[in-house]
């Protein structure tokens, strides 16, 4: 049953708590009785809570709470009873916004192709972090990570709300998650990957794919040695079934991996059934409309263009 005698933050239920039960509570019991009498600046905390009425932040409806900008010092008793870092982090998550400011939000289709990339390669080191067991991250280790500087990182975050607080960093699974949600994979996607050997390659991978939200739902080729052969889970088939497995499923994304004519011509099939962004794996050029996104990577011509720096 959940209890109602809880401290003005709401992370504390004083339920059994033996300072409480002395009545030498140091926190906010009986409007910070002993803070007042050692003449201590009170709460902001249980302050902000008294002003409005409310039994604890649990029942505030507040967007953004600009207490966050000041976790280090909102309780000047109870973080000298705890362990900062933990305390700090408990607050913080206290105070998390109820939910995110739409007017905050920088609509998608504004955000540059530099933007679009540098969140996902943010979201990349964030999934890195959870797999090592991390919690919380600095922006500067998350620079870091990417591989850019710590001020760009807060920059590009900033277009989309709050997400961090002082002296604590990002928590990792709010950021990811916000991240997906900025990035469209919050909803789930189908991808078809036509290519079997390119797939057989980076299969052991797509689990990060269906972690958020994104499913290869068919695997296609034009060998007849790949044809009938399992990759991943996935019976390869032919070229020419690309067409009535689009029609049959709602996919919007693909990956193009087979040589020649090949590429060019299953790219026009998917284009035609309502394929919308295509990693072009193949090594061809890809000439598409341009409502159509298309992002090429040619593993011979990256490594012809290293050689210049190999002189």
């Amino acid at each position: 049953m959940k209890s109602n005698n809880v401290s003005a933050c709401g992370i504390y239920n004083c339920d059994g708590c033996r300072y409480l039960e002395r009545g030498n509570c140091p926190g906010c019991t009986d409007g910070n009785r002993l803070l007042s009498e050692s003449e201590e600046k009170q709460c902001a905390v249980f302050v902000c809570v008294q002003s409005r009425q409310l039994a604890s932040c649990n029942d505030c409806s507040e967007e953004s709470c600009v207490l966050k900008r000041s976790i280090e010092t909102i309780c000047p008793m109870r973080s000298r009873f705890e362990n900062t870092r933990w305390w700090a982090g408990r607050m913080a998550r206290a105070l998390e916004p109820k939910k995110r400011p739409e007017k905050d939000a920088e609509p998608v289709e504004k955000m540059s192709e530099r933007v679009v990339n540098r969140l996902r390669w943010y979201l990349t080191a964030l999934d890195s972090l959870a797999a090592e067991g991390a919690t919380s991250v600095s922006s500067w280790r998350l620079a870091q990570k990417v591989g850019v500087n710590a001020a760009l990182i807060r920059k590009d975050l900033s277009r989309f709300g709050e997400f961090g607080t002082p002296s604590f960093g990002y928590r990792i699974d709010y950021l990811s998650q916000r991240l997906a949600e900025i990035l469209g994979l919050n909803e789930r996607k189908g991808i078809v990957w036509v290519g079997a050997a390119c797939f057989r390659l980076h299969c052991g991978a797509v689990d990060r794919l269906m972690k958020h939200a994104c499913q290869v739902i068919g695997v296609f080729d034009g060998s007849p040695e790949e044809i009938g052969t399992s990759v991943g889970g996935h019976e390869v088939m032919p070229l020419d079934a690309v067409g009535q497995a689009l029609s049959e499923s709602n996919v919007s994304t693909a990956v193009v991996a087979v040589p020649g004519q090949d590429a060019a011509n299953v790219a026009r099939i998917l284009v035609d059934n309502g394929v919308k962004a295509i990693l072009n794996l193949s090594g061809e050029m890809l000439v598409l409309p341009d409502s159509v996104k298309v992002c090429s990577f040619d593993v011979m011509g990256e490594l012809l263009e290293l050689c210049y720096y190999c002189r």
